[in-house]
């Protein structure tokens, strides 16, 4: 598997105030098409969210064990292939080509390093804070790489900040979509 081109998508996820949110996630792809994402999300859901929802055992909420980290979890990190019928997979998804060619592979394999790195960390899930988005964006961050959201895509927790390890500080400015460190 070598990969030729790695993308941040971005795919409609609902709404909050009549404004459309989306959830980042990766998708890499080698020379013959074939695509595998890097996904983040919580380690489960809240009881309230579990009513009415049946599992492979039967009803949800019969099976419901609240984390010690809140009532989302942890953030957890996955990756697969990216096909139909898969976690995530959304052929209109919105998407930015973060790099192609060699620089792809080398991004790819960073990354993933960088995801397996924040999993370890056991970061407790906030929906709109440091959750799904906030880790994809993070783990790219770790990277090195520069990566902003498709144009007019809204994902909340994306812009979040961490400070870099003995920095003082950090200042940063919202410019639209962009969260600009300065």
């Amino acid at each position: 598997m070598t990969i030729a081109r790695v993308d941040l998508m971005a795919s409609v996820a609902g709404t909050i105030g009549g404004v459309t949110w989306h959830h980042l996630y990766l998708v890499a792809s080698d020379s013959s098409g074939k695509q595998w994402y890097l996904r983040a999300g919580p380690e489960c859901l809240p009881l309230e969210q579990l009513v009415g929802r049946k599992t492979e055992y039967g009803d949800a909420v019969e099976d419901y064990e609240p984390s010690p980290a809140g009532p989302y979890g942890i953030i957890t990190m996955s990756s697969g292939d990216y096909e139909p019928g898969g976690v995530d997979f959304d052929p209109v998804a919105a998407n930015v080509t973060l790099a192609s060619g060699d620089a792809a592979a080398r991004l790819w394999e960073s990354v993933q390093k960088a995801a397996k790195a924040l999993a370890e960390e056991q970061t407790p899930y906030e929906p709109v804070g440091k959750g799904a988005n906030w880790a994809i964006m993070e783990a790219l961050r770790r990277c090195g790489a520069k990566a902003s959201l498709p144009p007019k895509r809204w994902a909340p927790g994306a812009g979040t900040m961490t400070a870099a390890p003995n920095a003082e500080e950090v200042t940063t400015r919202r410019v639209g979509q962009a969260v600009v460190v300065t």
